[in-house]
């Protein structure tokens, strides 16, 4: 690959997730879990399809001035479809999953009037920790937690709190 995907990569998931790039992928980042996720969506999806999905996304980055601020607008091009197939648009329906649950999922169809069923597995128990689910619910995963004992107490902080800067 002859570009720098991550910076694509955290573009396209915050239109993915509408989560800030500050909130996902901080300047300054102990966890790391951007590298995380784009590793297993990289592993996880057959024949080159997170590059060319990435290549996709860079493409309209760039027609579009290659600046910040049009994110969700852009990754709305691709799920309406025009020029992305119906894997890819799976793979980044699989993407924000992976982004708020911390897991893949795995869709195996059937006959059946659901069409099928969706399996998840957990990438790692950093990712289960840093799934975005747990600032959407104002919360935090069982058994992990960087509040101070008896924050329950007091009013919880203001959910932007929660949706803007990493907890």
């Amino acid at each position: 690959m002859v570009f720098d995907y991550m910076d694509y990569f955290v573009s396209m998931s915050v239109g993915l997730t509408g989560f800030a790039s500050e909130a996902i992928a901080p300047e300054i980042d102990p966890v790391g879990i951007k590298a995380v996720y784009l590793q297993a969506f990289d592993e996880k999806l057959p024949g080159g399809m997170a590059e060319q999905i990435l290549q996709r996304y860079k493409a309209l980055f760039d027609a579009a001035g290659g600046k910040p601020g049009n994110e969700e607008q852009l990754v709305g091009q691709m799920l309406a479809g025009s020029g992305t197939s119906p894997a890819q648009i799976l793979a980044m329906r699989q993407l924000i999953f992976l982004w708020y649950a911390g897991a893949w999922p795995t869709v195996q169809y059937d006959n059946s009037p659901s069409r099928g069923q969706t399996f998840s597995s957990v990438i790692s128990a950093e990712s289960y920790t840093q799934g975005l689910v747990w600032r959407v619910m104002q919360s935090h995963p069982m058994g992990s937690s960087t509040y101070n004992y008896g924050y329950w107490a007091a009013d919880p902080p203001p959910l932007s709190a929660y949706l803007e800067n990493p907890v």
